[in-house]
């Protein structure tokens, strides 16, 4: 009798230990009770990471969220951050989001079974924006963990003047790249958290898009990050661009937003902007994005590269086929204009370098689109090449040459429509297969739900498969290629529906990347006065 009680007692412990996760959460500071939607998962929406950054809390570093007794309400998605600009389409009416300072919160997502000791691989996803605002807010990852069983966070920080004011001002009352701290916090946050909905604490992807592919570069060489690894693996996908700014730079960019507020004459300047509404901050003229500071960027990504100062663990370096036809002007009707915008870009591109652009793209024949300029997918390919392909391609290069295996990929699945009016596969067209369709934005290319449906399973099992084991092909699709590392071939996964094969980078467009290199160099920051940025062709 006393053995049969000690068996039931031994099988009730362990069926307690192995229940799922319970929809209330508690976190010590606060209890959320998250939904059972019904399709094998569980979400957990709109959590707070960090106190409203509110007050004299603008502009600082992110701080700890403060208790509450009551459960607090875990069904829906909390605000998102207010976009720099007035004119953002983050500020029209959403039936998705609604838009406040009040903006810190991360949304979990995990497989219905999941139990605390399921320790489940995490991805941490960093939405884009250009670092001016919110762009891929409330997606939906239900999907993606139930396929890969695994956990999904995402998260929301602050953008524009709101995260990334750079002042002596705010070095003396604030802290220098806010917006980047608010992610740092949400990533410690799944750290000391994410056991409690099934996660492992210690096997964390990050995984960013645009702004948030910047991000992923800045985490794996922040010096911050090579002390207090959080992370086993990165994905950067549509890689962006990033202008770091030294702090007289910044400063530039702060006397124009005292200008535009009228702060300009206060005795207090940065407590001016903290009292005005918070709507009186937006403007298009002044630019705010990460900068250099004592400890997160203390020099730019492609420096830290070269001396190998960066994170050596997996990673997966991507962009889309067409990634310019969505950021340049598409009225761009001359040469004189394409050299105009280009120009703006780098100012100390040489003249000389200009008929060097000419030969490579801006004199290749291209397609004309409706309502188009005739130079504007021209434009386009140079600015997908300077700003994405060739922007991989280094890091790619340097992360073969030190034996630290990456994966790339060249997204190129083609949707009718966007086809006809020359997007192509345009900046970011990939997350509607990594999400999946009616995951994201609302607004899919309809090919996704129909003829390009095929392409969502085949590109969520490379995702989730990197996710659990570090690697994209242990875990692909039935059929699927096994998706080579890059090497001496720059080998790269080139997604098309039902024609997904593996490639190396064109030798054109090699030889390309070769000679804009100095100019992809050069955009990582301002260039001193007097400096010249020179292309010259090969032979």
């Amino acid at each position: 009798m006393l053995h049969t009680t000690i068996q039931l007692t031994l099988l009730l412990a362990y069926s307690l230990a192995a229940a799922a996760v319970e929809p209330v959460v508690d976190l010590g500071y606060s209890r959320y009770r998250g939904r059972i939607v019904g399709d094998g998962t569980t979400q957990w929406l709109g959590i707070r990471y960090a106190a409203p950054p509110l007050g004299q809390l603008r502009f600082s570093a992110p701080q700890p969220p403060r208790n509450t007794s009551d459960i607090q309400d875990a069904s829906k998605f909390g605000p998102i951050c207010y976009p720099g600009n007035p004119d953002d389409w983050t500020m029209k009416p959403s039936t998705r989001f609604t838009v406040s300072e009040d903006c810190l919160y991360v949304n979990v997502f995990a497989p219905a079974n999941a139990t605390t000791k399921s320790r489940l691989p995490v991805m941490f996803f960093i939405q884009g924006g250009g670092y001016n605002s919110n762009s891929n807010a409330n997606y939906n990852g239900s999907d993606l963990a139930r396929v890969g069983n695994m956990i999904v966070v995402s998260m929301n920080y602050r953008v524009g003047a709101y995260g990334f004011l750079q002042s002596e001002e705010v070095v003396k009352d604030g802290a220098l790249n806010a917006g980047l701290r608010d992610q740092i916090k949400a990533l410690e946050w799944t750290r000391d958290n994410i056991e409690k909905f099934g996660g492992n604490s210690s096997h964390i992807v990050i995984d960013g898009d645009s702004a948030g592919a910047a991000s992923v570069l800045i985490f794996l060489t922040s010096p911050y990050f090579l002390k207090n690894p959080l992370f086993v693996g990165a994905i950067s996908e549509s890689t962006y661009q990033n202008l770091y700014r030294t702090l007289p730079e910044g400063q530039e960019q702060y006397n124009c937003l005292l200008n535009a507020t009228n702060c300009s004459n206060s005795t207090s300047t940065l407590s001016c902007l903290r009292s005005l509404n918070v709507s009186a901050l937006q403007t298009p003229s002044c630019a705010f994005n990460p900068n250099f500071d004592s400890d997160l960027i203390t020099q730019t990504p492609f420096s830290a590269f070269a001396q190998g100062t960066y994170l050596h663990i997996p990673t997966i370096l991507g962009s889309c086929a067409d990634e310019g036809t969505k950021n340049v002007p598409q009225t761009t009707p001359t040469l004189a204009a394409a050299h105009a915008f280009i120009r703006s870009k780098c100012p100390s591109l040489t003249n000389s370098s200009l008929p060097v652009l000419d030969t490579l793209y801006l004199n290749v024949s291209q397609p004309t689109f409706p309502d188009s300029g005739p130079l504007w997918r021209p434009l386009a390919n140079a600015l997908g090449d300077i700003g994405s392909h060739c922007v991989d391609r280094i890091y790619q290069n340097t992360l073969h040459a030190d034996g630290v295996p990456s994966w790339s990929y060249n997204y190129a699945v083609r949707d009718p429509e966007q086809e006809a009016k020359g997007f192509g596969a345009y900046h970011t067209v990939e997350l509607f297969a990594v999400w999946g369709p009616n995951n994201t934005d609302g607004h899919p290319p309809a090919s996704y739900n129909a003829s390009n449906a095929g392409i969502v399973p085949v590109a969520q099992a490379y995702w989730a498969s990197f996710v659990r084991y570090l690697d994209p092909n242990v875990g692909r699709a039935g059929g699927a290629p096994v998706w080579e590392v890059w090497g001496e071939g720059r080998e790269r996964l080139r997604f098309a529906t039902n024609g997904t094969v593996v490639e190396g980078m064109e030798e054109a467009q090699d030889r390309r990347c070769g000679v804009v290199d100095p100019l992809v160099r050069a955009l990582e920051r301002i260039q001193p006065e007097g400096t010249r940025t020179e292309l010259k062709l090969e032979g």
